[in-house]
């Protein structure tokens, strides 16, 4: 129901799109994020979009980046999303960038919480999932079937309906929605979707303001809820 090459082009458009927002959004910024940025050649992309950039960092697990990515002066910080704080101070970026990864990750406490604090007041976090509710989702689970996106014998660990990570995200007042596209409406299409078919993308693109506030963070409300798992 979800061919490769569908998937592959929705993904192509989603990375597209994400250096657009960040132009649009974010170009008077000087500092940015990715987490989880693999090869590295989507941060050159998206520092790109930035008018005076002057330092663009990826956090990861292991060092995946290209010999041109390197050499063009992207940093990398290892990190464990999982269990590590991260390595920059309090408001060290102007833009964080997370495409893909909070699905692959179960202590999504603790990495939003420290996305929040690198990031500065009036920043931007542009953040992406794939969607649990998309529509090629519903009509597997109306057959019985496994979701693609939850794959049982696939590397996501977590799922993510857009209306309810739209509340996880933005609880508290710590983060306000700027804006938030939908693309892809699988089998039929890759591309970006009108509002009215928001709720069935293929996958989700947050644009995400910091906000100050004096509420709980999420690891916090995590550490002070009953849980019978250690995350």
């Amino acid at each position: 129901m979800e061919s490769p090459r569908r998937h592959d082009k929705t993904m192509f458009l989603v990375k597209d799109a994400i250096a657009r927002l960040t132009g649009r959004f974010a170009s008077a910024g000087t500092s940015l994020l990715e987490v989880g940025g693999h090869t590295g050649w989507q941060t050159l992309a998206y520092r790109a979009q930035l008018q005076a950039p002057r330092r663009a960092v990826i956090y990861d697990w292991q060092d995946w980046r290209l010999d041109e990515v390197k050499q063009a002066g992207i940093e990398f910080r290892k990190v464990d999303l999982e269990t590590d704080d991260f390595p920059d101070a309090d408001s060290a970026f102007d833009v964080v960038i997370c495409n893909q990864v909070f699905e692959h990750i179960k202590n999504i406490y603790g990495a939003l919480t420290e996305i929040h604090r690198v990031l500065r007041t009036g920043g931007f976090l542009i953040l992406s999932v794939p969607n649990l509710s998309a529509l090629h989702n519903c009509l597997l689970l109306a057959l019985g079937r496994q979701p693609t996106t939850m794959a049982i014998r696939g590397s996501h660990i977590r799922g993510y309906a857009i209306h309810s990570m739209t509340e996880f995200v933005t609880r508290n007042g710590h983060f306000n929605i700027r804006a938030l596209k939908g693309y892809g409406l699988h089998p039929f299409l890759s591309g970006a979707l009108p509002w009215i078919f928001k709720t069935y993308c293929h996958t989700p693109v947050w644009v995400l303001e910091k906000q100050a506030s004096a509420l709980p963070t999420w690891r916090e409300e995590r550490a002070a809820t009953f849980t019978t798992t250690k995350f």
